[in-house]
């Protein structure tokens, strides 16, 4: 076989499957993998990892868009003392630490692309937050028997369900 080469230009592309991809709605963590400065645009791209999919926020470097920004840095462990004033920021030591949030998906169309201007929404929370929050939906699972959820939570007596509802019925109509 004849030598062959080709000229190609893979500037701005990554290989098919790195893409992006969209979590459930819901409270989750991530791990940084990448972060992105565009200059002409003035943004910042922060690539994470969740359960095996690769999501990313961005951020305006405006600076109404600052206390966003501040709110992603506290999740990923930047005491809030060290983000006063003018802070020539490190943005590289962020790769491996986790950040802990709240995200709601865009609204998708019927071939489960994002609507136009339809966009995903995180909000950021502190690792104790995040914490205390998956405590707490934890302890607010309902028990299921027999395939049916009774809404009673980590055991607690029928009993108790009985008089709640003999207490609350009336909210119920």
């Amino acid at each position: 076989m004849e030598n062959l080469n080709i000229t190609l230009d893979f500037t701005g592309q990554t290989p098919a499957g790195v893409g992006l991809g969209y979590l459930t709605a819901g409270i989750h963590s991530g791990k940084i993998a990448e972060i992105k400065h565009y200059e002409e645009s003035n943004r910042i791209y922060i690539y994470m990892i969740t359960d095996g999919i690769r999501h990313r926020e961005s951020f305006n470097l405006s600076e109404k868009a600052m206390p966003f920004l501040m709110a992603f840095l506290v999740s990923a462990g930047v005491p809030e003392e060290k983000l006063q004033g003018k802070v020539d920021f490190p943005f590289h030591k962020l790769a491996g630490q986790t950040a802990y949030f709240n995200y709601t998906p865009p609204t998708m169309n019927s071939e489960g692309q994002p609507q136009e201007g339809s966009y995903p929404v995180y909000r950021f929370y502190t690792e104790a937050h995040y914490t205390q929050m998956m405590n707490v939906l934890s302890d607010a699972a309902p028990v299921v028997t027999n395939g049916k959820a009774n809404g009673v939570s980590n055991g607690a007596s029928s009993k108790a369900a009985a008089k709640s509802d003999q207490d609350f019925g009336f909210l119920l109509d």
